[in-house]
């Protein structure tokens, strides 16, 4: 693949006054940090640049030079690749205590998917030789890392088969049930606290715009959501996994 320049998509910062040490994020608990010891978590306070970003912003881009990885401590993230057509694949939805951009390494230098911002984030940055030495020396960060590589493969995966298989309505509630998974949802109604375009939405079902307006449509008829524009709430959720199989 032939790498591109993307424009610069954040800023980084290093002041004390919102600086944090890894042993106090409030994130720790919930990502790969949490079984690392305190040398560890010192290699990476003393390295880590925090990364602020807006709705929209590139954090990385498929074919890029693969300079780190990013923790993510706050926000939604969007990953995907694009296809020979050009056309979006959503493949998952990050938010705090994932990581972005672990599964470029030295012998592979580009990063192998894309990700923006869906919403305002803060991100870790570790430059990459950084994080070939935390692999290489503390082995409670490397058995993690893999532990947390295996699941996102094992998703993948699953991802893969479901697409090969499954049938509009079906792809189009396990879509929603993924939002759901991904973000939650807020009140009696679960309406859900991610929002997609109808073509977000096919790109992650894999499917078009018009087969998920369609669906979304039975859906809302048969009781089971409700739809107002990007708005989706759940209000039969035990349906809607009879539907997409989850």
């Amino acid at each position: 693949m032939n790498r591109v320049t993307a424009p610069v998509a954040h800023r980084e910062s290093r002041n004390s006054d919102e600086f944090i040490h890894c042993s106090n994020c409030k994130v720790k608990d919930c990502s790969i940090l949490q079984h690392c010891g305190t040398a560890c978590l010192d290699v990476i306070s003393d390295a880590k640049k925090m990364c602020h970003f807006v709705p929209g912003q590139r954090i990385l881009m498929e074919g890029n030079f693969a300079k780190g990885v990013y923790f993510i401590e706050e926000g939604k993230v969007k990953i995907y690749k694009t296809n020979s057509k050009g056309q979006e694949i959503i493949l998952r939805f990050a938010g705090p205590g994932d990581i972005i951009g672990y599964n470029s390494t030295e012998d592979s230098s580009e990063y192998h998917v894309s990700a923006i911002s869906i919403s305002d984030a803060v991100t870790c940055f570790i430059d990459a030789v950084t994080f070939q030495r935390l692999m290489n020396e503390f082995p409670a960060f490397s058995l993690a890392l893999l532990q947390y590589y295996k699941k996102q493969l094992q998703i993948t995966e699953q991802k893969t088969l479901k697409m090969a298989t499954m049938t509009v309505p079906e792809k189009v509630a396990d879509a929603l049930l993924i939002m759901y998974q991904a973000y939650g949802a807020s009140g009696a109604t679960r309406d859900l606290n991610l929002t997609l375009s109808r073509q977000d939405m096919a790109n992650l079902a894999g499917t078009t715009k018009e087969q998920v307006s369609k669906a979304i449509s039975d859906l809302k008829n048969q009781g089971i959501i409700d739809a107002r524009g990007k708005h989706i709430s759940l209000i039969d959720l035990d349906s809607l996994r009879k539907i997409a199989k989850f």
